[in-house]
């Protein structure tokens, strides 16, 4: 991890040396704008542009819409816009919008969620299977502690979008983990059920599975969604405090509300990625392809064209003092 910190730092030093620009403008697309984790993946594109002295546009549809996604982007390709950052809903829904920005000669690339045969240049953000392999190492890590009378362990596994690359990435990753690190036969009960991003259905959708799945060990969260409720509504779909106690719970992702639910203890784990290195380093590459030219860049960035984020591991022995490291990044800027 330190070694994954180091090369990010470094990166950011080594695009920082860019020449200066002259008032262009850079688009970066998140999936939608109804979570707060794109707020941190803001403030590091917004600490970019203003080091770089651009313009920088964060837009996205309010809630998550693939065909809406698409649409905003080609908007800005027509209007005209230095480089773009795409986290995709769907692969598959952004490869005309590319295609198109390609064409103009608009510098393209993902971040946080990945669409590799696109055209894009470049992924910035978590290597999904790996911080999903390390959800299923913090899940078997608490079933031998809390579960080491059972024999089979029944889990749920709350998604956002069924197409979304980087979730499914984090739910093969969690189930080889759990394959390869548990000796207890893991049962899921269902297909990875779908929330579309949102935390009203998110919560929902949790407590319909706990009154119809009496006797579930846990659950794996691919994104934060429910841990944005208050604390007591994600409780309450849960089961309640006592049946908390007893099960599971490791979600992704290390937002301030994703940390209180930790340290009240509803959470087991969480498995947090990096957003705020996400926009900052976006906003960066975007800059010197648009001003040095995408080969030239090319040229200093990993041969894979894949700069891994990182990701940081929090429970409740280390939740108290990473909510400190972690509070300004994650505030929303007005």
């Amino acid at each position: 991890m330190k070694k994954l910190l180091v090369l990010s730092l470094t990166l950011v030093f080594v695009l920082s040396l860019s020449l200066f620009a002259y008032g262009e403008s850079y688009l970066l697309a998140p999936k939608s704008l109804n979570n707060p984790y794109w707020f941190a993946v803001e403030n590091g594109m917004k600490d970019a542009a203003q080091k770089l002295g651009v313009k920088a546009i964060f837009d996205a549809p309010v809630e998550a819409d693939v065909a809406k996604q698409a649409q905003k982007i080609i908007d800005y390709v027509i209007k005209g816009v230095a480089g773009i950052g795409i986290s995709p809903n769907d692969p598959e829904g952004i490869k005309v919008a590319v295609k198109k920005a390609l064409e103009k000669g608009i510098p393209v690339i993902t971040f946080d969620a990945d669409a590799p045969d696109s055209g894009r240049y470049v992924y910035i953000g978590t290597n999904n299977y790996v911080g999903g392999y390390e959800a299923g190492k913090l899940m078997a890590k608490f079933i031998k502690k809390m579960k080491a009378d059972k024999s089979e362990i029944r889990l749920a596994i709350l998604t956002g979008g069924l197409a979304a690359l980087n979730l499914n990435e984090r739910i093969k990753g969690f189930k080889d983990a759990l394959a390869k690190n548990c000796s207890k036969k893991i049962v899921y009960v269902a297909d990875p059920f779908p929330c579309n991003d949102d935390t009203a259905k998110s919560i929902q959708i949790i407590a319909d599975v706990m009154r119809k799945y009496k006797n579930l060990d846990g659950w794996f969260m691919a994104g934060g969604w429910p841990l944005f409720a208050p604390p007591k509504s994600l409780e309450q779909a849960l089961g309640g405090k006592e049946r908390v106690k007893d099960l599971i719970v490791i979600s992704f992702d290390t937002l301030m509300p994703e940390l209180e639910i930790v340290k009240a203890g509803i959470a087991k784990g969480l498995v947090g990625q990096r957003p705020y290195m996400m926009g900052y380093l976006s906003m960066m590459v975007l800059y010197d392809m648009a001003r040095l030219g995408v080969e030239q860049t090319l040229r200093i960035l990993p041969k894979d064209r894949k700069i891994d984020t990182g990701v940081d591991i929090v429970t409740q022995e280390n939740v108290v003092e990473f909510m400190k490291s972690v509070e300004k990044i994650y505030q929303k800027r007005k």
